[in-house]
């Protein structure tokens, strides 16, 4: 496993901008996690915050869409952003968390990138998600037919590299695939790629790793059906 715990401190430091720390304080203590909070103190933990998510994905399934807010009451997004929950997707154009989770703009804080891979940017994003803006739910969020997963099953299984820049992504994602049946199926690699995003999620962040172990922070990893429209959330134990 790659060390991501290099100090954000002396890496400040390193570029010259150390005075950026004190915006961007790191912890659980008075000025760490949901220091800023709602302007409606209300809170939305993160069993509820999946709960009105399941709602939010049953009315998309049912070609019911309201875009339902969870905003503070007479706020609009100049006012700021107040989301219920942070979700790490794949960058492809048919799967927008917004959409199918049938959730209006500043109700997610949504982090995306080709194939759900966890790196330094979606940590650091992940991180301010739940410190600065007091997010309680993790999303890792795969779909059916992701081309970022099926390249890396073809590197996995054949050989066969994507060339470029995928590569990088390729190799993120083939320790999933790596570990399943011969048989599997893409489906399969897709549900094994999102368990592991949620996975390194904890084990790449000390940050993320202490809120979601305290109970602070509840994470789970899921897929979207292009065909149903729905989202399959997978078991904690997985």
């Amino acid at each position: 496993m790659l060390n991501k715990e290099i100090s954000r401190r002396d890496a400040l430091k390193g570029t010259g901008i150390a005075g950026i720390a004190s915006l961007f304080t790191f912890g659980f203590g008075a000025t760490g996690a949901f220091a800023e909070g709602r302007p409606d103190e209300k809170i939305i933990d993160g069993e509820k915050a999946l709960t009105l998510l399941k709602k939010g994905n049953r009315r998309w399934v049912r070609n019911k869409p309201i875009r339902k807010s969870y905003a503070p009451a007479g706020k609009t997004l100049e006012d700021g952003q107040w989301p219920i929950a942070a979700v790490l997707g794949c960058a492809d154009s048919r799967v927008q968390p917004d959409e199918l989770f049938d959730i209006a703009p500043a109700n997610l804080f949504v982090v995306r990138n080709a194939g759900n891979v966890v790196d330094d940017n979606v940590l650091g994003s992940l991180e301010y998600a739940i410190e600065h803006l007091g997010v309680q739910l993790i999303v890792a969020l795969g779909h059916q037919a992701c081309g970022a997963v099926k390249a890396a099953d073809a590197f996995v299984m054949k050989g066969t590299k994507p060339g470029g820049h995928i590569d990088i992504i390729a190799n993120e994602i083939a320790p999933a695939i790596a570990a399943l049946p011969a048989t599997h199926s893409i489906d399969d690699a897709v549900k094994a790629n999102a368990i592991q995003s949620a996975k390194q999620i904890i084990s790449r962040s000390s940050i993320l790793e202490e809120a979601i172990a305290s109970g602070k922070v509840k994470l789970v990893s899921g897929e979207y059906s292009l065909h149903t429209k729905a989202v399959s959330f997978n078991a904690a134990s997985e």
